[in-house]
């Protein structure tokens, strides 16, 4: 079987359930993250917003080229293939016609996708994921718990291929949003648990810690990384992922 998993940035699917690609990669499965936000910034001066997340993780304008290494190191570590695709972070995406930042806070893209994007963008990816998705593969998107636009547009894209999905849990979203599930995931959906072993587990936190630049925002005091993974794997000891039936139309 071929497991497309869709990471909005690099790191959501590694943070989100990395220990059940291990365990798929165990079985002989074909994994694959394609991570749709990983591009370069564009030319020309960055944001503020830009500037002040690159100075929090101590990085600069190399930063999406420091995150794909890491990325690639982390989906090394849970027996996955990682597939970045050009589209910027909202942090850097410009309006089309104004070339002023689309998103100028953390307010913003933690809000409502700019309608441009939502009308645009979302069929852009859509085309650039089903230009590559192999018919047989089960693609998995996120629910877009935390409500980060590029959360949002990744979900619209893949709901706009006209297939079956899986969705899984956003981390760390899911720790304060889990109420928000039944809002959106379609009525009657129901989650399946995927087990995940100790071992699972370990190569999960051993994949989130590649992630060395983010650390810093998620887990900056020693050891609250393995504890928060503990936690989070040891209310099911392993994950749920929701299954959506094919949607058409945007």
């Amino acid at each position: 079987m071929a497991w497309v998993y869709l990471a909005p940035h690099l790191d959501d699917v590694s943070f989100s359930c990395g220990g059940l690609l291990w365990e798929q990669s165990q079985k002989g499965e074909k994994v694959e993250v394609w991570t749709i936000c990983a591009g370069d910034p564009p030319a020309g001066p960055l944001s503020q917003l830009a500037e002040r997340l690159h100075e929090s993780w101590g990085t600069g304008r190399e930063t999406p080229g420091l995150r794909r290494k890491e990325d690639e190191q982390a989906c090394a570590a849970i027996g996955a293939k990682a597939d970045h695709f050009a589209f910027p972070d909202c942090i850097y995406r410009r309006h089309p016609e104004t070339q002023e930042p689309l998103y100028t806070s953390s307010a913003a893209i933690f809000g409502t996708v700019q309608p441009i994007e939502m009308e645009k963008f979302a069929d852009e990816i859509a085309q650039a994921i089903a230009k590559q998705l192999p018919a047989d593969a089960t693609l998995v998107a996120p629910v877009t718990l935390g409500n980060h636009v590029d959360h949002q547009l990744v979900r619209a894209a893949a709901e706009r291929l006209g297939r079956e999905l899986l969705l899984y849990a956003d981390y760390p979203y899911i720790l304060k949003n889990e109420h928000l599930l039944g809002y959106l995931l379609p009525a009657g959906s129901k989650g399946e648990t995927y087990p995940i072993s100790e071992k699972g587990l370990a190569a999960w936190k051993k994949s989130v810690a590649a992630y060395a630049s983010q650390m810093s925002t998620y887990w900056p005091e020693p050891g609250s990384l393995d504890m928060a993974f503990d936690a989070y794997w040891g209310r099911l000891k392993g994950i749920q992922l929701w299954r959506v039936a094919a949607k058409t139309g945007n």
